[in-house]
């Protein structure tokens, strides 16, 4: 019974910190295959790690698919009902996977499961976040609410608008209607409209801003919103605003040119394809309107003015054939989807330094990736720790 009462004690020991891995093994404990003189098996990962789950969408193949990195197998995800699939975005809290489907002109979300063979499967069933919306981008905000740039289908004058929408959280299982946060425009107060063209005059005006011309991807921190123009126009590359905007004035007054307002970031670019915020500043890629496409970053300390005037502040990360969208695993690696070479590349976020691309995957045909972290079945120890507790009691009492 001696092994009984050691497995136990260094059971307790490794669960609560008081024994390391290294320490483990040098007493004859391989915490990834199991205690080599009882022949107790545990299989896995250390408590603290997470589960990377790397989804992306293939529209020719009408397809969403998912690797659980690092193995780079994609495995399927989503392959019916999907005519278009496009633009992705991830809710981790509430488990939510939602899809753009301009084909359709809707937005669809799935409840995301993990099984214990660390499968990622979703319910099976296709729910509508928003109807006569084509999207371009998407993010969701740690409230859980879903931000959208596009524009809806609507008779004239509607049609064409480029916008950026909220969906509140709260709203998502009903398919509320969609509030319209920023509107291209000259810096007025615009009119909500019917689907016929006329104003909703029960609805309140929202503000336009000449730094939207055709919105593409949008990513949120906890009170910002990001957007990069995947058309620039007349706007600027790179642009941040609030999540809330404030109610018109009487008489549709001007929208306001103070923070409340949309700020241009950067704009080097023409054409923005990715955007995402990190732990280490704002990463974003496309063309820039001279040299060749790529990663470019802002910062976090330039991140809430920006540079736009000259973009001296603006740092060119790595060079990629043609960035069509990006994601950050919300540790130290940023992961872009490039169609030039059909495959998904990173690099390190950590810095906004020069940095070579690795090959993470094949991915002919990508479009879109997000990305979706889990807790590992060892860092869910709530349970297991009072088990483990009841069974160290249960040995030692028992020798």
């Amino acid at each position: 019974m001696a092994w009984c009462r050691n497995a136990a004690v260094w059971t307790a020991l490794l669960v609560f910190g008081a024994l390391s891995g290294s320490d483990a093994l040098k007493l004859g404990i391989n915490w990834e295959t199991g205690f080599e003189s009882s022949g107790l098996q545990w299989k896995s990962p250390l408590p603290g790690e997470t589960e990377r789950y790397l989804i992306a969408s293939f529209p020719k193949d009408f397809k969403i698919s998912y690797a659980r990195l690092p193995d780079p197998t994609w495995r399927p995800l989503i392959v019916h009902n999907l005519s278009n699939p496009a633009a992705l975005a991830v809710d981790e809290q509430n488990m939510r996977l939602f899809v753009a489907d301009p084909t359709a002109s809707k937005v669809f979300w799935y409840q995301l499961k993990v099984l214990p063979s660390k499968f990622l499967v979703t319910e099976g069933l296709q729910h509508v976040a928003a109807e006569n919306m084509i999207a371009k981008g998407m993010a969701v905000s740690q409230a859980g609410d879903l931000f959208i740039s596009g524009r809806v289908v609507a008779s004239p004058p509607l049609t064409g608008h480029s916008a950026i929408y909220k969906q509140a959280a709260d709203g998502l299982e009903a398919a509320a209607p969609l509030k319209r946060l920023w509107t291209a425009g000259d810096g007025s107060w615009i009119p909500v409209l019917n689907a016929d063209g006329a104003p909703a005059t029960s609805e309140p005006m929202s503000p336009s801003t000449p730094e939207i011309y055709q919105p593409g991807p949008v990513a949120v921190d906890m009170f910002t919103l990001y957007w990069g123009n995947a058309i620039k126009g007349n706007a600027s590359a790179l642009v941040r605003g609030p999540q809330t905007v404030p109610a018109p004035l009487p008489g549709g007054a001007a929208a306001p040119k103070s923070k409340a307002g949309a700020h241009a970031l950067a704009n080097n670019l023409q054409a923005v394809t990715g955007l995402t915020i990190t732990s280490s500043g704002i990463f974003y890629a496309g063309r820039p309107v001279q040299g060749r496409p790529g990663i470019f970053a802002l910062r976090s300390e330039d991140s809430l003015n920006g540079c736009a005037a000259d973009d001296h502040c603006v740092h060119r990360v790595a060079q990629v054939s043609n960035p069509v969208d990006m994601c950050w695993d919300g540790d130290a690696t940023l992961f872009i989807a490039d169609a030039g070479s059909g495959a998904v590349l990173s690099v390190p976020s950590s810095t906004a330094s020069r940095h070579a691309v690795v090959k993470v995957a094949e991915a002919l045909g990508v479009h879109a990736i997000t990305m979706l972290t889990v807790p590992s079945m060892a860092t869910k120890v709530t349970g297991l720790g009072v088990a483990l507790v009841s069974a160290v009691a249960s040995l030692l009492s028992s020798v």
